[in-house]
């Protein structure tokens, strides 16, 4: 729907950074044009969305921070020694940190991840645009409240309404906003405290009829209040209230035809007895059907059919579902189904919601996935190592291979970071082929690990490991250089469920640290003697 086109400019007295960025594939929704200077252009920091500074240490990151437009993102490329000398409010003035000498390859990666972050960011923030249209869009009276009685958020229809402009709304009770008094038993607070205890304390949506003093004098409302419960499905945190002016209207189907066709959402109207009786034009578009096709049908068949399985309860307890369309659009919807009671507190059928949250789990699986992943490897990295630990240890064994290549360092100094990159790379798919079964991360540079939950003979850790030396040791082609690897291997394992893990985790490196003075290329088991000779070390 939206359409977003970035300037991207490059201050740096080569071409490779702008070379790069002019053969990446712009995202969904974006494109975007380079712009290289090899001198300061202040134009040009005050135009751009991105900027790159390559120039050395003759701008500072908080400097350039102040010439740039206060939502740009700030990538500062400099040497290691000049990097390290930067204190926090300099590391916190730039988005992204390049150290030299950097590849093509590094390059790419490190903007494509950048883009991805910055689509992201904009995703959200058009979710959250919609969602406010869609509010303000609204003809009737709708708004939020905290326990205390305080309007969080109010829309157009509420302001024009009370007669007030929004500003003057938002932080305020319901005294000051329809200008009466707290001791007026009628109209004051405590009338209005009523209707919400009475929500508050029944956990469900209430209907009720208020009259109140606006703009246009004395009008009568229909309003619609549901509690907001925390994500711990037990805490109350306010009301939100729907208010319909229903003063000039002759009955209440008119009332209830215009309230559905005026919702953002996808409604369903049943009756006691189960047959739906009506639905709204939101319905219509989200199932591809119309009105009179689905009118009289039993609810519970319909919504059988209508979506697919499995069906999950997301974090505020309601249900979600697949639409179950022979075009299989992917339309995720949350089910929102709420009890309608008469005036007589009578049940009258029931009230079903159906909100697209398409976009919001396809933006967490993706957040989701970028926070436990290591970008260069794919493999699963330290924070998610610890997240796994924590949800699936339980009382189990865990076994811990720490495994860390030899002579890495060398590589890097003999065939440059772009080889290096591809070792890494090319390690973690030796280690996701030796061990389908278990969790493979990536701690850092080097070094990785496995971890293997449950009952497992120390022999056959040993015979794994001796795999995977055996496999990592057979040559591998890099950038036309052929290169022989090898690595070393620390094996841990705990069976009291109560042992520490980074506990564990040290143990795993102390045996590494073994096999490594051993003469690396081999593995090292904690608590017993040196293993064998696993083969020559590889020469690079």
């Amino acid at each position: 729907m939206y359409q977003c086109n970035l300037q991207i400019s490059v201050f740096s007295h080569q071409s490779v950074i702008g070379e790069v960025i002019r053969k990446i594939s712009p995202l969904e929704h974006f494109s975007h044009c380079v712009i290289e200077r090899a001198i300061p252009d202040q134009r040009l920091f005050e135009e751009s969305q991105v900027v790159v500074w390559d120039l050395g240490p003759e701008l500072f990151p908080s400097r350039l921070r102040t010439l740039c437009q206060k939502e740009a993102l700030l990538v500062y490329c400099g040497e290691h020694e000049q990097l390290c000398t930067f204190d926090l409010p300099e590391l916190r003035a730039a988005d992204e940190f390049w150290e030299l000498p950097y590849s093509q390859e590094r390059v790419q990666l490190r903007m494509e991840d950048l883009f991805r972050r910055m689509k992201l960011e904009y995703d959200l923030y058009m979710t959250r645009t919609y969602l406010d249209t869609a509010i303000d869009s609204l003809p009737d009276m709708m708004w939020l409240k905290s326990l205390d009685g305080t309007h969080v958020k109010v829309n157009k229809a509420f302001c024009s309404v009370v007669g007030k402009p929004r500003e003057d709304v938002t932080g305020r009770d319901h005294c000051y906003i329809w200008g009466v008094s707290p001791d007026d038993a009628e109209n004051g607070e405590a009338s209005c405290r009523q209707s919400e205890e009475a929500v508050i304390k029944a956990r469900r949506t209430l209907q009720f009829t208020e009259e109140v003093k606006c703009s246009r004098g004395m009008r009568q409302l229909r309003t619609y209040k549901t509690p907001i419960i925390d994500r711990d499905g037990v805490t109350v945190l306010g009301t939100v209230g729907i208010g319909h002016d229903v003063t000039d209207l002759g009955n209440m189907g008119a009332e209830m035809e215009i309230l559905l066709q005026s919702m953002p959402y996808a409604i369903l109207l049943r009756n006691k007895e189960g047959r739906i009786i009506n639905v709204n034009k939101k319905f219509e578009e989200y199932f591809l059907t119309e009105k009179g096709r689905v009118l009289e049908q039993d609810y519970e068949r319909w919504i059988a059919e209508a979506f697919e399985e499995p069906h999950t309860v997301n974090s505020e307890g309601y249900v979600e579902a697949m639409v179950a369309l022979p075009e299989g659009d992917g339309r995720m919807l949350e089910i929102h189904e709420d009890i309608i009671h008469d005036i007589f507190n009578n049940v009258a059928g029931k009230l079903c919601i159906f909100r697209d949250v398409t976009v919001e789990r396809s933006l967490e699986k993706q957040i989701l996935h970028s926070s436990n992943t290591d970008f260069l490897t794919g493999l699963y990295n330290r924070r998610c190592f610890y997240k796994y630990i924590h949800n699936n240890r339980e009382d189990k064994t865990v076994s811990l291979l720490y495994i860390d290549l030899d002579s890495f360092k060398a590589i890097n100094d003999t065939y440059g970071h772009t080889v290096g990159d591809a070792v890494l790379m090319h390690t973690a798919d030796v280690l996701s082929a030796s061990f389908r079964e278990d969790f493979v991360a990536r701690l850092g540079g080097d070094e990785f690990l496995v971890v293997h939950l449950g009952d497992c003979p120390i022999c056959r850790l040993e015979q794994e490991a001796d795999t995977f030396l055996k496999e990592i040791r057979k040559e591998f082609l890099a950038a036309g250089q052929s290169i022989m690897l090898s690595a070393s291997v620390g094996i841990a394992q705990a069976s009291d469920a109560g042992l520490d893990i980074d506990l564990l985790l040290q143990r795993s490196d102390q045996a590494l640290y073994r096999a490594k003075n051993g003469g690396k290329n081999r593995y090292c088991v904690q608590g017993k003697e040196l293993c064998g000779d696993k083969g020559k070390e590889p020469v690079i």
